[in-house]
């Protein structure tokens, strides 16, 4: 989790690999959560046990934002993180990392929580303007704690966030627009947020977000 941009999309917004309770891809049900994960929560953000540890990123000096999201997008509809020749998970967690990884720009270890709290700690968690290459944390429903973590691929002028996550269904681009986190389109039907299913309601990715970091 690569789904199209004007449309009502029925994605789950976890991977197997992340933490959190089940959001139901319509028409169809999600895999079973992974082992440990309590039932009625989405499945997590955080890496599976005994999986190999990321490569050592490039140095400072070769740190590029584009190689990182280009490295991310070609992962669109891939279930397993594999780049440069690692398997870095399955997590969306281990998207991010991986794909940062590749640009030169190293993130703290953990899950999407572990994450924001680094983020937290560092530069900081905002609301307000995007910017390609930054995070971007979700929760699994409206008001709660981070459960998801993604990676901005581009921002418009209108607000409208377009962003790269590790979904139950693989890799996906979503759209954000917390100005409008209510609407799913425009009159024009420009795609502002996508909409997923959450436990027996739909709700707008725009109700979801917590916040975006520069990782670095």
């Amino acid at each position: 989790m690569s789904p199209s941009c004007g449309r009502l999309l029925a994605l789950a917004l976890l991977a197997t690999g992340c933490a959190g309770g089940k959001l139901a891809a319509r028409r169809e049900p999600l895999p079973p959560p992974a082992p440990g994960i309590r039932a009625g929560s989405l499945t997590g953000a955080g890496p599976e046990t005994g999986l190999p540890r990321v490569r050592t990123p490039r140095v400072a000096s070769q740190v590029s934002v584009p190689r990182a999201l280009e490295s991310a997008a070609s992962l669109l509809g891939a279930s397993a993180i594999v780049l440069g020749g690692a398997d870095h998970g399955d997590g969306c967690d281990a998207l991010v990392r991986a794909a940062l990884a590749e640009g030169g720009i190293a993130v703290a270890e953990g899950d999407a929580s572990a994450l924001h709290a680094a983020a937290r700690a560092g530069a900081g968690v905002r609301r307000g303007k995007a910017l390609p290459g930054d995070l971007v944390f979700l929760s699994d429903r409206p008001g709660g704690p981070v459960e998801h973590v993604g990676l901005v691929e581009r921002a418009g002028a209108d607000g409208t966030v377009v962003f790269l996550h590790r979904t139950a269904r693989g890799v996906a681009r979503l759209h954000l627009n917390a100005s409008s986190p209510w609407k799913a389109r425009t009159e024009a039907g420009k795609a502002l947020n996508d909409v997923l299913i959450v436990g027996a309601g739909r709700v707008t990715t725009g109700r979801l977000l917590v916040g975006y970091a520069t990782p670095r």
